[in-house]
Order: structure tokens, then C-alpha cells, then sequence
């Protein structure tokens, strides 16, 4: 007979006590936990975080100012919490004193936004992905109550916002030839607005669709790299429809309801060079545009190309952010501008920096004629604007005509900036964005098309600019009316981090050096920094409970520009939050 072991006993008995009061603690909180609107979504509180730049229209902003420029050097932690292991891109949701996060590979758990308790926790059945980029969640949505998530096994799936519990999938894609979601769904007009992303390389071009937010049923879908015979198609030349590779859709899309238009950024064709593709002369639409559709449809209400023809990696697929202005651009400030722009008009804009040349490219929202555009970091892949053509201008002087041809190429291919985010004030009218002086050394390689297997459609050396001064990091403010610089700071260490703007007069960003800071909105001061446990690939957010603001930033490895400055040294991974407050 086996004698019971009272230590043993007691602690069970302990250990079930210890589930008991979380669960009724969980309970608790979810006893006030109310459902998520349209009209919440459109008009989000100022205390909450409900998607992923907060707003559809791509802000990155926050009214609130508890946290300002007189206080914001006392801010300390709050709590933190050690999150899942993987790519760590994610943006926190908040809403009734919950925060959601979505992490690497399809894990999410609900934490009490107050200290970080845990209250439920989603695993998604691992599945052996072929697609090396899979395993990254940026972000998910709040509506009703559900948490929608699109899934690194090309799924759409809802969960009891309460619970965690599954509500319902949907098969979009097929994970097995490299499809899935990176960045995740937005509530557009609706809808779920979402973008098939990992259409790397023996499988064709990705899609946006829409779906019915109560049960994930589509309702359209738009191809980003047209067929033959579609509109655009005819852009590919005679390359058959299975050979039309790539367009992934890597970012959510943003929204104007006055308009009812979806904005969407795609990706670079598949292989990168035109004499890979036999594409040569032709622009391959939609890659590396801005796709302007009309919500109810999905039909194309305007187009604009950045980079026609590819060849560079130099893709296009960030954050359209949507801005009423006046469009007064500066002739001695911006790099390209409209001669036909009226002087003074005020009108609805696409603005940001949509792709890795670092350059932000300013449109009209309604029709997408170009307006004006300049330079943040050094570039020299765009050296003009067609504007009756709706395209950029590439630089004849990098045409690659072979195999291993070598070409000096300003940025590299992991950017001036990559997906880390812009973030826009209106308390300034001013962009802040986070770039980088990176070059490299470029050859096309021969190609043998795989399933699932990533490209290597080039090879580089990531190299500084000519005559460079050493400094990688750029962090600049730019006047959305004028394209003027309000000001500039620059580093040795990479900018790589999404920024923040607050109410409070206050820019958040982090870099390459694990520091995470607080700039003056106005003038570029350094106000606060904290340094990281690594540099922070997450979305910061802020939000307020109980009287108090929080923010919150999720650490464990971001873009990288320490190849150009090795003396920074750091250990990747360590998945991180962090959340701080004032005293």
C-alpha cells in the first residue's frame, strides 16, 4: 500500500487555492469586460488601445497627457512580463482593464493591464511551416467579444475575448506552399480588412480580402499582382499566371470613412530582379504600390507605384497614414514636387514613409495624384516622380542587365526603415520618422524556384554611405503642410524602433542600443530614456486605468543596423514587456 505524502497533499490543496483565486480574480475583471463597438473602433477612448496604430488611420497617436514634457523624466516600471519565445513584433491591446498580446507563432494570452496577472492563455496547434518569416504576429483586433488573429497557418480565427476559448476559423490560404499572416486583421468599414502575406516563391501572388467579422466568410477579394487578362495584367509582359510571384501584403491597412476608401501597401515581385522574372521593361503592377479600394468592393479606386520593375528589394508594403492638411510644400525643403498643386488648399493626404528608401511621399487620398515628396535617410534608388503616370522614377544607373552584376545600392534590403512604424501628431502636424543611412553591395543571383523555400533571389553586403560621418540613426520631425524639417537626431546607433506620439507632447521610439526614449515633440530634446533588455521590435502603446497612464513596449529584437556598427553588442531574443508609469 502506497502511504500519502502530506506535503505533497498540502501542496495541491495550495496550488488548487492559488488557481481558484486567479480564476475568480480573472472573473472579476471580466464581469466589467464589455463589448467592443464600430462606433468604439471609429472613435476609440482616449484610456484604451483597441487595434493596432490605435486609429484606422494609421496615427500611432494618443490624446492622453498625464505623461508629458514636465514629468515624463520620473517615469519608472510598473511591471513586466516574460513573453514567448520567437520573431517579436507585437502590438498590446487594451480594453476594460485587459491587455491582449499576441505573440510568435499564433501564442496570445490576456494579462490584467493593471500589473500583468494572467487571466487566459491561446496556443495555436503548431503546424511544420515552410515559410522562414511565418512565425511573427504584429498584431490583432478587438471586436464585440472577440480577439480576431490571423494565423501563421493562413488562417482568420476568432476568440472569446473572455475566455480565450476558439469562436470560429476560416482557411484562407495554404500554409503548406509558404502562405500566412503577418501583419493582422483591422475592422474596416465593418469588415475584416486583412492581406495575405508569404508569397515568397513557387506560389503566386498574395490578395487582400474582406470578411464578415461574425463569422469570418469572405466577402471580396482583390488580387495584388494582377492575372492575365485583369487590369494591370497586361504590366507582366507574356509571363504565364503561375510565374507572377510575389505582392505580399506585409502591413495592415488603414481606413478614411469620409472617402470610404482602404489604403493597402504591397510588397516587391518575386524573384527581385526583372531579368530573373523576364519582366524587363514592364512595371509589374501592383508591387511596390499603394492600392487605394473601394470598402464596399474591393474594386481599385487608384494606384500609385513607387518602384516599377522591382529589382532591389526596395519594397513598399508600411503604414499609409491619412491626414487632413494643407499641402503648402516647401520648393527648398521637399525633394519632388507637383507644380500643379493649388496653393494653400487643404485636402485629405496619404502621407508617411510607405516603403524602405526611407522617403515620404505625400498624396491626395481621394484620387492619389502625387503631391509632393523628400528624403529622410541617404537614398539612391528614386531620383524622380513621373506624376501623369502615377509612378516613381528609379535611378538608370542601378539597371542590372545580368546575373552577379555588382551595383552600389542606397538603402540595403533591410531599409532606411523597414516595418517599424511612423508616428504622426496632430498637436504638430508632423511626421516622426525613424530612419537610417545603411547602403550595400548587390548582385542578383541565379534562381531555382522552391516550395516555400525563400527566394535568394540576391545576395549584398550591407556597407556604409560614401563619405559617411559614422552616424547610422536618423530621427526626424517633418511638417505634413510643408514637408520642411523641424528637426533632426542623429546617431551612431540604428533607429529601428515604431514610435509614439502623445498628447502630452511627447515621442516615443527605441533603437539598436536597447534605449527606449522620450523626445520632445517640438524641439528633439532627449526628455527620458530607459535602456531594454534587447532593442524592441513591438508597437509601442499607451493607455490609462484607474486615474493612471501607462506605456507599454514589447523588447526581443527588432530590425537590425548593428552590421555597420559592431561595437553594439547585444543578445537577440529575450521576448519582453515592459510597462512604466509615473510615481
Amino acid at each position: 500500500m502506497r502511504l500519502s505524502n502530506p506535503l505533497a497533499t498540502l501542496s495541491a490543496s495550495f496550488l488548487s487555492l492559488l488557481l481558484f483565486s486567479g480564476s475568480v480574480a480573472a472573473q472579476s475583471i471580466f464581469d466589467n469586460y464589455t463589448d467592443v463597438t464600430l462606433e468604439d473602433l471609429a472613435d476609440p477612448d482616449p484610456n484604451e488601445w483597441l487595434m493596432w496604430r490605435r486609429t484606422a488611420n494609421h496615427w500611432g497617436y494618443s490624446p492622453l497627457d498625464q505623461i508629458n514634457k514636465d514629468n515624463v523624466g520620473s517615469l519608472r516600471l510598473a511591471w513586466s512580463w516574460t513573453m514567448e519565445p520567437g520573431l517579436q513584433e507585437t502590438t498590446p491591446l487594451v480594453h476594460d482593464g485587459v491587455m491582449f498580446l499576441p505573440q510568435a507563432c499564433d501564442y496570445i494570452e490576456a494579462v490584467d493591464a493593471r500589473d500583468g496577472s494572467p487571466l487566459w492563455e491561446y496556443r495555436r496547434p503548431e503546424v511544420d511551416h515552410v515559410a522562414p518569416l511565418a512565425c511573427a504576429n504584429r498584431n490583432a483586433t478587438l471586436y464585440k467579444d472577440q480577439l480576431i488573429l490571423a494565423t501563421r497557418d493562413a488562417y482568420l480565427i476568432s476568440l472569446n475575448a473572455k475566455t480565450g476559448e476558439l469562436t470560429w476559423e476560416r482557411e484562407i490560404g495554404d500554409w503548406t506552399i509558404g502562405q500566412h499572416y503577418s501583419g493582422g486583421p483591422q475592422i474596416l468599414d465593418g469588415k475584416i480588412i486583412v492581406g495575405m502575406s508569404g508569397c515568397y516563391y513557387i506560389n503566386t501572388g498574395c490578395w487582400i480580402t474582406a470578411h464578415d467579422p461574425d463569422t469570418g466568410e469572405e466577402i471580396w477579394r482583390r488580387n495584388t499582382v494582377p492575372r492575365i487578362g485583369e487590369p494591370g495584367g497586361e504590366t507582366w509582359g507574356d509571363v504565364p499566371n503561375e510565374q507572377r510571384r510575389g505582392g505580399s501584403a506585409w502591413m495592415p491597412a488603414s481606413y478614411d470613412p469620409d472617402l470610404d476608401l482602404i489604403y493597402m501597401g504591397i510588397a516587391v515581385p518575386i524573384p527581385w530582379g526583372s531579368i530573373q522574372r523576364d519582366t524587363r521593361g514592364g512595371d509589374v503592377l501592383y508591387t511596390n504600390s499603394t492600392l487605394a479600394l473601394h470598402a464596399d468592393t474591393g474594386e481599385i479606386a487608384w494606384y500609385f507605384q513607387y518602384v516599377p520593375g522591382g529589382n532591389w528589394d526596395q519594397d513598399h508594403p508600411y503604414e499609409r497614414i491619412v491626414v487632413e492638411t494643407e499641402v503648402t510644400p516647401d520648393p527648398d525643403a521637399v525633394s519632388w514636387i507637383n507644380p500643379n498643386i493649388t496653393s494653400n488648399e487643404r485636402r485629405k493626404v496619404i502621407t508617411g514613409i510607405p516603403g524602405k528608401p526611407g522617403i515620404v511621399w505625400t498624396l491626395d487620398a481621394a484620387t492619389g495624384e502625387f503631391l509632393w515628396a523628400t528624403e529622410t535617410n541617404f537614398q539612391n534608388v528614386i531620383v524622380g516622380v513621373d506624376i501623369p503616370n502615377r509612378k516613381g522614377i528609379t535611378n538608370p544607373e542601378l539597371e542590372i542587365t545580368e546575373i552577379r552584376q555588382r551595383k552600389f545600392v542606397c538603402p540595403s534590403t533591410t531599409g532606411g526603415i523597414n516595418w517599424n512604424s511612423v508616428g504622426y501628431s496632430p498637436d504638430t502636424n508632423a511626421l516622426y520618422a525613424p530612419t537610417n543611412n545603411v547602403c550595400m553591395d548587390f548582385y542578383l543571383n541565379p534562381v531555382n524556384p522552391t516550395l516555400g523555400g525563400y527566394h535568394s533571389s540576391a545576395t549584398q553586403r550591407k556597407l556604409p554611405p560614401e563619405n559617411s560621418d559614422g552616424d547610422v540613426g536618423l530621427f526626424t520631425a517633418i511638417d505634413v503642410a510643408t514637408g520642411a524639417q523641424k528637426w533632426q537626431y542623429k546617431q551612431r546607433a540604428g533607429v529601428a524602433g515604431s514610435v509614439l506620439t502623445t498628447g502630452g507632447g511627447l515621442v516615443f521610439v527605441s533603437d539598436d542600443a536597447r534605449r527606449f526614449r522620450a523626445f520632445d515633440a517640438d524641439t528633439g530634446d532627449i526628455l527620458w530614456e530607459q535602456i531594454l533588455n534587447s532593442s524592441a521590435g513591438g508597437f509601442p502603446v499607451t493607455y490609462s486605468l484607474d486615474g493612471v497612464q501607462y506605456l507599454a513596449i514589447a523588447a526581443g529584437g527588432g530590425v537590425e543596423y548593428r552590421v555597420l556598427t559592431p561595437e553594439i553588442r547585444q543578445k537577440r531574443g529575450g521576448n519582453m514587456l515592459y510597462v512604466f508609469r509615473l510615481p
